[in-house]
């Protein structure tokens, strides 16, 4: 019942531990896989945090970069106003004007928008001559309002929110027939004092775009894209239009993808995971950039997950294996715990078998030696009579008849005796007069003793036993009475001739004492009962003779074992310790 109900809790433990190390795989995976993308996440953050300050200080640079040249060119502005107060200046003196400090053009422009004459009529003169001297009759404060109120710049891309509404709308200059700006990337223009006009300054824009180029953001962001797991940073203004980006090919473009726009509507940061056309996939992020509380953009960060992924599946076969090593390790440790644990219930079920035959060893032998002791008595009574009238009655006829049936009936007796014998020999314990025993010598003897019965049988005895075995302590009689018994037993196996082997060999601390025959063997559904009391498959056996052959060698402190094949033969086998019971 155990050893059937061992096998399924085996089963069953190794599946409960499958379920568990899946687990345990299952979870580690997920945490890792969420950890790496933890990091990924932190990485974006850190990363946009980064590109946002880069971007504002970038901002704030132009915007004072724009200030520093705008102001640059009020100042020339106001200085060729100033010189042409003192003295009227033609279109060469303007170019090379122009050219000492880095200009594009000047121009000088009536109200109508025409070039001023450089080469004045007397009616010129005087009026510029009056609008000087008017000029020069007007309060200081009233000149610098006028002043303030006609200075105009055009090209201010970076300007910062708060500086927008610095030039009031009325303030620009109204010009009838041309816009000087267009076709000009940078410039100012300021009202005149020396003539009815205006002056237009015209930077060079080829000189503030590439300065912008190089300390401004599109270069900072093209060499970050040059990172393996930068996948795209773009940096957008207020009206969605790329200003910078990894790909320069898109600067300019209008951005529509509705995560954008719904960081513009709720001017929160947004990040998800994206997978692109291609099945590529990557974590971005969309943030709204600000100074001040005043916005000024959005910046737009792309991380590849491929080294995440790459890192995770890394991760995730290195999970596996160990989770596998736990599992072959928790397999082998429960196959050794239910194995020892087979084995010590093997041995508990043996033991408690042992204890079960004591007892009823000891049960049948205090029945034989109750029943042995009233049989003992009239078969004592019987044999002295027999002997009697063997001895002394003489029949008149049927001499040898009479003569043969007294010896049968005194044959029966002793027979009947040996058997309360075997009772008694059952039911009282063994006392053992240990002595040291040469197995070679014993077996020899032995031979001698069975030629009797193995030559009529033709069985042949073969001895195995060296010279040089080391002596056992044992009691003589009871080996001698122990392996004659299994001796006449395989004789009695073997009807039609064969081989008994007597072999006797030493292992470790033991003494190992074989009885194999080639007889007609014991079926396999007998031989575990060949050992219990009574039980026989002779005709005339008592079943009696392998127990008390077991007893012997229990009482030695070894075991006896059998095995048995039918048609092939039976070897019994006796372990004996060499320093005797007890030892």
């Amino acid at each position: 019942m155990k050893r059937a109900i061992l096998p399924r809790y085996f089963i069953f433990s190794v599946l409960l531990l499958l379920v568990l190390v899946s687990l345990y795989v299952f979870s580690e995976a997920r945490r890792l896989q969420s950890e790496l993308l933890r990091q990924t996440e932190a990485k974006g953050s850190a990363l946009a945090e980064a590109m946002e300050s880069s971007a504002k200080h970038a901002i704030m640079g132009n915007s004072v970069l724009e200030d520093l040249i705008a102001q640059r060119l009020f100042d020339n502005a106001r200085l060729i106003d100033q010189l042409l107060v003192a003295h009227p200046l033609n279109q060469g003196q303007l170019s090379q004007l122009a050219a000492l400090n880095r200009l594009q053009k000047v121009e000088l422009l009536d109200r109508d928008g025409r070039p001023w004459e450089f080469d004045e009529s007397p009616m010129q003169k005087r009026m510029r001559e009056m609008t000087r001297q008017a000029w020069g009759q007007l309060p200081e404060e009233i000149r610098r309002e006028r002043q303030a109120m006609m200075t105009f710049m055009w090209g201010r891309r970076w300007s910062l929110p708060e500086e927008r509404e610095k030039v009031p709308a009325q303030a620009l200059p109204k010009l009838k027939e041309k816009k000087f700006w267009e076709g000009s990337a940078f410039g100012v223009a300021v009202g005149a004092r020396s003539f009815p006009g205006i002056i237009a300054v015209h930077a060079n824009a080829d000189y503030i775009l590439n300065f912008k180029n190089e300390i401004g953001v599109q270069r900072q962001i093209e060499e970050l894209g040059r990172q393996a797991d930068i996948e795209h940073v773009a940096l957008l203004d207020r009206d969605l239009k790329i200003v910078a980006h990894t790909d320069p090919a898109r600067v300019g473009r209008q951005e529509k993808d509705p995560v954008v726009l719904k960081v513009k509507t709720e001017g929160q940061p947004l990040s998800r995971t994206v997978e692109s056309e291609g099945g590529k996939r990557y974590y971005e992020v969309v943030k709204p950039l600000r100074l001040d509380k005043s916005p000024l953009g959005f910046l737009r960060i792309g991380l590849s997950l491929e080294p995440m992924e790459i890192a995770w599946r890394n991760s995730l076969r290195s999970i596996i294996t160990f989770g596998v090593a736990i599992l072959a390790v928790g397999v082998l440790g429960m196959a050794a715990i239910f194995y020892n644990q087979n084995s010590h219930m093997k041995e508990i079920k043996s033991l408690e078998a042992r204890i079960a035959q004591q007892e009823h060893l000891s049960a049948l032998g205090n029945l034989a030696a109750t029943v042995a002791h009233e049989i003992r008595n009239p078969l004592n009574a019987i044999s002295m009579g027999l002997q009697r009238l063997k001895a002394e009655f003489r029949p008149t006829r049927d001499e040898e008849q009479y003569s043969r049936f007294v010896e049968l009936m005194h044959g029966e007796v002793q027979r009947l005796n040996a058997i309360v014998e075997q009772f008694l020999s059952l039911a009282r314990p063994l006392r053992l007069n240990l002595e040291e025993v040469r197995a070679d010598e014993l077996l020899r003897e032995l031979t001698l003793l069975a030629e009797s019965d193995a030559k009529p049988a033709k069985v042949r005895i073969n001895v195995l036993a060296p010279a040089n075995l080391a002596p056992v302590r044992a009691d003589r009689n009871y080996l001698k009475q122990l392996l004659l018994n299994l001796i006449l037993n395989a004789i009695q196996a073997m009807p039609d001739g064969g081989t008994l082997t007597l072999e006797a060999k030493s292992a470790r601390e033991n003494l190992i004492l074989v009885v194999a025959d080639t007889g007609v063997g014991i079926p396999p559904d007998v031989a575990p009962r060949i050992f219990e009391p009574y039980f026989t498959t002779k005709a005339n056996g008592s079943g009696l003779g392998l127990s008390v052959a077991r007893r012997i060698v229990e009482a030695h402190g070894g075991e006896v074992t059998l095995e048995s094949e039918p048609g092939r033969g039976s070897r019994f086998q006796m372990t004996l310790p060499l320093e005797g019971p007890g030892r």
